[in-house]
């Protein structure tokens, strides 16, 4: 199966951040089932050679991770309001239909 993607392995190529060498810490295949049999992907975690790069990303990442997190909640608290209003607004309706019959 051809490789997709840079030809150029990717724990060659170095940190953006600060420019030194990245290795592999772990690599991993994961199976999924769809509509045409089964679909292996081949997963690979680099990680930068320089312990503080590394744990600044990490951190960065952290943030990120936690501002989805956030907004989740709040789409979550979004769709529930949305909910209850169509509950209500409904109810009036019907309420206003039985006063005018």
């Amino acid at each position: 199966m051809p490789k997709i993607g840079n030809a150029v392995s990717s724990s060659q190529i170095p940190c953006p951040r600060c420019g030194s060498k990245r290795k592999v810490s772990k690599s991993w295949t994961e199976k999924i089932k769809n509509d045409h049999g089964v679909m292996i992907l081949q997963h690979t975690e680099i990680i930068c050679t320089n312990k503080e790069c590394q744990k600044e990303f990490e951190n960065v990442l952290e943030k990120e991770n936690a501002k989805r997190a956030k907004l989740h909640e709040i789409k979550m608290e979004n769709i529930a309001k949305r909910a209850a209003d169509k509950v209500i607004a409904t109810a009036a309706k019907v309420s206003a239909s039985k006063l005018s019959a």
